[in-house]
Order: structure tokens, then sequence, then C-alpha cells
């Protein structure tokens, strides 16, 4: 008798008592509708806290290498707060300064409450007492420029012989 009640359900087509697909759909629908309001006040609190349009970014200090390694270096710059709120700060870099064939970049997240932004990328795998000539730029994660690029070609050269290499070491080409 119990079997001749059941009917197909109507959301996954299968004979048993509807309660069972109506408490899924149930939860769907409240989990939607509470992460409606958290990702709209999400991005409404992404907004520059000032109210107004902030202006194309733009290095403000720097490029410089702050570190290296005879195997590798850190390469830092500073821009305005730009217009995006999540970027890639990148080094465009090679051992010949007409082929920056080589590509590192670091994922940033803006600070709202800083009026700038300190990229800081890494460059791993080089080779040691080499001259690296390099530019800098920040892009959106779809690789659309945001500005922040470096007008200037700078170089560094790992050194097997010292643990760390500063940034005075560092200068346009």
């Amino acid at each position: 008798m119990e079997v001749a009640l059941r009917r197909r359900c109507i959301f996954c087509n299968v004979k048993h008592p509807c309660g069972r697909c109506m408490s899924r759909l149930l939860l769907f629908a409240v989990a939607v509708s509470v992460s409606i309001p958290i990702f709209s006040v999400q991005a409404a609190s992404q907004q520059r806290p000032d109210g107004k349009k902030a202006g194309r970014m733009q290095i403000i200090k720097g490029p410089a290498l702050e570190s290296a390694t005879d195997h590798s270096a850190i390469i830092r710059w500073t821009t305005n707060t730009g217009s995006s709120l999540i970027e890639h700060s990148v080094v465009h870099y090679g051992a010949d300064p007409k082929n920056l064939d080589r590509r590192a970049e670091s994922v940033n997240r803006w600070n709202q409450n800083l009026p700038y932004m300190i990229h800081r990328v890494s460059v791993m795998n080089l080779a040691p007492r080499t001259t690296y000539y390099y530019t800098v730029e920040s892009v959106r994660g779809d690789g659309t420029l945001l500005g922040g690029k470096s007008n200037t070609i700078n170089h560094f050269t790992t050194d097997s012989t010292r643990r760390w290499q500063t940034g005075n070491e560092a200068g346009p080409h």
C-alpha cells in the first residue's frame, strides 16, 4: 500500500517521499539567500574609503633589488593605490636587456587603509655570478595592464661569494 502512494519526485525523478529533495532544495535556497547579502556587503566594502575614484596606478618608488642570493632575488617597488583591489605584481627579466623573456609574479591584495602598495616579487632559479636585467608592471588577473609599469630597464648580479646582496647593487641600465 505504501509503494502505491509514492510518486516520482519532480526534482530527481526517483520514487521516494518528496520531502527528501524538498529539504535539499530548501537548504540550497537558504544558503543562496544568506550569501547574496554577504557578497553585496563585501563588494561595497572594497570601494575606496574616501569615496573618490582612484587614478591610474603609477610607480612612486623603485623598482629596486631588495635582496639576492646566488640563485634568487627579490624585486620591490611601490605604487599609489591605483584602481584595482587584487592584482599581480610582475617582473620581466632575462640575461639580455633586449630579451626579457622570463617572468616572475606575485599576487597582491590592496590594503585600503594605506595610500600606497608595496610590491615584492621573488625571482627564483637564477644562475650564480650572472647579471639579470628587469622591468616591472602591475596587471589584473586576466593580464590587463593597470599602470605601474617601469620605464627603465634595471639590473642586478647574482653572486655566489655572498649569502645576501642588498639593493645598493641595482641600478638603471
